[in-house]
Order: C-alpha cells, then structure tokens, then sequence
C-alpha cells in the first residue's frame, strides 16, 4: 500500500475534487467510506441531478470548515510560509491486490489516521476528517487539523513514517501486497519551483546535479581545502562556514546562473541536498582515508582488489562470519562508482551504475556507518581512480573490465545484504547497478580479450555473463535470504 501526504488550505476545493469528475472524468461512483464521528456513509451528499457527479457538498464542506472557522484560521495561505492546516493523504493498493470493500477501507482509514498520529481511537474531540472512494485501487483522507473540543491547530509528529509503519501492518491483515518499510533513504526530491524553473530555461533541476557534483568533490578531496577547491575547479560557487576555533562547521554549494529574482545565487548547504553530504559526514569519510599515491600503472589493479576484498567482507557478514558493517561498505562503494563513471570510455552503463545505486549507498535512519579496513579500501582506491583514471585508455580496456566484473559481484551481495534485511527499495537499486555494471562489462569485453595476454588474465570471462534470475533479482540455486 502506497501512501501519499500532501498539505493546502481549502478543505471545500479538495472535497470538489474528490467527489467531481477528476481530470478526466476518470472518477467513479465517488462516495464517503468513513467520517471522524461513524456517521460514515451517511455524510452522503444528495444528489441534485441525473449525473454521478451531481452533488450536493454544501453540508459536508460546512462541517468539516466549522472548527477552522471557529479558531479565525483562513482558507488560503497566511502569508507566512506555513504549512496548510488541511492533511490529505491518499492511500492505493497494488494493481495485483484483491478489490477492498467499502467497509474495508472505511477501517484502513482509521488504522491509517491512528497509526500516523493524526486522529486516536476514541478521541471525540479530535479533529474532524472524511474518507472518499472514487475508484476501486485507493481513497482520499481530507483531516482538518484542528481539534473540536480545544479549537487549536495541532501538527502530527513524525507522521509521515509512522503512516508507512501503519500500511505495512494492515498489508500484513489483508493480505495484500507488502512494500518497503521507510528507512529514511530516499532522496530529497526537486521542488516544484525548482523543477518548473529548470524546465523554463531547459536545464536538469539544480539540486540532482549539485548532489553528483559535490559527491565527486568528496571523492577526490581528502579535507574541507580539496574539497572546495575540487568543487571550484569544476565551475561551482561554494562557501565554507568556519566557527570562531577555525574548524569548517557547514558549506554552502551553488551552480552558476542559478539566480534569485534579486539577482542572488541560489545556494543549497550540503545537509539539504544528502544527509551523507553534511560537512561532519565528510569529514567522516575522509578520516583514515590516507596513504602513498598508487603509481598510475597501479590502480585499476589495486582498486580491484579493494572491491574483492570488500566483497568478501560484505559475504563474510551476511553469514556471520565477520563482524563489520555491510552498510558502511555499501556507502564506501557509492565512491568507486562515482570514480568510474568519469572514464572517457565508461558510457551510460557505468553512469547509469552510479545513478541507480544511490539509493542503495544510504545507510538507513541517518545513523552513522562504522568504518572498516574494506570500506577505507574502497574510499582510497576511489581517490585514486579519480585522480589517475580519469581517461580509462584503449589498452587499459582489460583491467578496466576486470575491474568491472569484481565490482559487478560487490553489487551482487551488496542486494542480497539488502534483501535479507527487509530492504527491497535499496536491493532493488544494488542489483539494478549491478546489472548496468555488467552490461558494460559484456559491451568491452571483445576489445578486452584481444589485449595483451598479461591483462587478458586479469579477466574473469565467465564471470561476466550471468544466469538466469528468479523474480527476487537472486541467481538461481544462490542462498536464498534468512528469516
């Protein structure tokens, strides 16, 4: 069950829509499944014509209005940037689930309003809220926050994940389809003026790209100075913000042209755009990650064997063997990814590789990752590539897909990590990521077999194409995840 969360300002206008024609008349039988005082379907609204649609909504919007009313609270905005005090969630099941009766989903509403802190059982002096059904899959959930018995505006706290925690519990009681638990690991999406913005001036979002531009800076870089100086290098305008010791306590990243209607820049701090891009995660990461510069001839070989050697590590936890922390490589592999989609020859496989596995790379709940020999590994062999394989040379094609195949296999227990913990949002982009590197692995690997035979070595053939998957993204006949 997919659940939605939106806030306004006029019940009246959402209630028109609920119960109107849609967009494109594509509502039917639209009708009220549940009421905040169990009147439920006797809030009906009356019909004043032949049509489904022709209704009359004057008593219902009135009684839902009438505690906002009562507390001087307006039906726009007020001006001051807030929130509207009007909660409307959606709730839709999956296509392949069971039809839900009316009934039903009169008391998945109120397990939903309960479960997300929004109206408790019996309280009779919550706030008043309506359920509407206008197609088979899914219905609406109008609240006005404002309770009855007080006449104050409240704000749910933490609604929005313990309403997730809600939907999987009564996917579990009706047996419909089970989705992900909320993990706190999806990305900040654009907003609406930022995507409409772009959109005018033919351009991606300024957000999405300034998160691949300053998890590229902090690849290469190794403190706060390298890492501004990675981002200017690159054409961004960045500021760093120091506390009265001298240490960096924050910084501000923009892209060029990116402009308030005043003429100012438009600036994102790196808490906004990832919680893993806040100057204390990054100053995390780049702890530890030290050492002598590889020789150039030497990378693409010693970052192979820090992505074996993580993918043992990730192996060796799934099974209990060794106690380090799979989420923190998983973190630590987002780097090499990031590293090797800039070869000359890394195409859209390799960048789609790094796109896709994004999800996966966050370590759920914000919580922060314990370090280790492997994902050190990985982070320095990533600082490397970028510093010395920036252009992935026609000769080097061998062990850049032997490079390529051991990554491919990181991935692969990296999903089955995930899938054994419940988490099929970030599985699902782990074996996706896993499924571009080997596509471009498969694409180079004739340019690859006719190298030198002392790189042909290096390369798994075999290992490259993979069989058959059954629909859990798990090779058949491979270990299937514990319970």
């Amino acid at each position: 069950m997919i659940t939605k969360v939106v806030h306004g300002w006029r019940v009246g206008g959402l209630l028109a829509y609920l119960m109107g024609p849609g967009r494109a008349e594509e509502h039917r039988r639209p009708r009220v499944v549940a009421t905040w005082d169990g009147r439920d379907a006797g809030w009906q609204p009356s019909a004043t014509g032949p049509g489904e649609w022709d209704l009359e909504l004057g008593p219902l919007i009135r009684a839902l209005r009438a505690p906002a009313i009562a507390a001087g609270l307006p039906d726009a905005s007020d001006g001051e940037g807030r929130r509207g005090y009007v909660w409307h969630c959606s709730a839709r099941v999956a296509a392949q689930d069971r039809v839900l009766s009316d009934a039903e989903w009169a008391q998945v509403a109120r397990d939903l309003l309960h479960g997300a802190g929004v109206v408790s059982r019996g309280d009779k002096g919550g706030p008043r809220w309506v359920a509407v059904r206008h197609a088979d899959d899914h219905i609406h959930i109008a609240v006005v926050l404002v309770r009855q018995d007080t006449g104050r505006r409240f704000w749910p706290h933490r609604d929005y994940p313990r309403l997730r925690v809600a939907a999987r519990e009564i996917e579990q009681r009706l047996g419909l389809t089970l989705t992900a638990a909320a993990d706190a690991t999806a990305s900040r999406a654009p907003v609406r003026g930022e995507v409409e913005k772009a959109a005018r001036r033919g351009q991606v979002p300024a957000r999405p790209e300034l998160v691949r531009a300053v998890a590229a800076a902090a690849v290469t870089a190794h403190d706060v100075a390298s890492f501004e100086a990675a981002l200017r290098s690159a054409g961004y305008l960045v500021e760093i913000r120091y506390g009265p010791s001298g240490d960096a306590l924050g910084y501000k990243v923009a892209r060029p042209g990116d402009k308030t209607a005043a003429g100012y820049p438009v600036y994102y701090s790196g808490s906004k755009l990832a919680a893993d891009l806040s100057m204390p995660r990054l100053q995390q990461r780049w702890a530890g990650v030290s050492g002598a510069v590889t020789a150039p001839a030497g990378v693409l070989a010693e970052a192979r064997y820090g992505v074996d050697r993580a993918r043992r590590a990730v192996a060796g936890a799934r099974n209990g063997r060794l106690d380090v922390d799979a989420d923190e490589i998983g973190h630590a592999t987002m780097d090499v990814l990031t590293a090797v989609r800039g070869f000359e020859l890394a195409g859209r496989d390799l960048a789609a590789a790094a796109d896709r596995f994004e999800r996966a790379a966050r370590i759920p709940d914000r919580r922060v990752g314990k370090t280790s020999g492997a994902s050190t590994g990985l982070r320095w062999a990533a600082r490397q590539l970028i510093r010395h394989r920036k252009v992935l040379r026609q000769d080097e094609v061998a062990a850049g897909v032997a490079l390529a195949v051991a990554l491919a296999a990181l991935l692969q227990e990296i999903a089955a990590w995930q899938c054994e913990r419940g988490r099929m949002h970030q599985a699902a982009a782990a074996e996706a990521s896993g499924e571009a590197v080997r596509s471009w692995a498969s694409a180079w690997l004739p340019l690859a077999v006719s190298a030198p035979s002392s790189q042909v070595a290096s390369v798994d053939h075999g290992s490259v194409v993979r069989e058959p998957r059954n629909r859990m993204g798990r090779d058949r006949g491979s270990r299937q995840p514990r319970a």
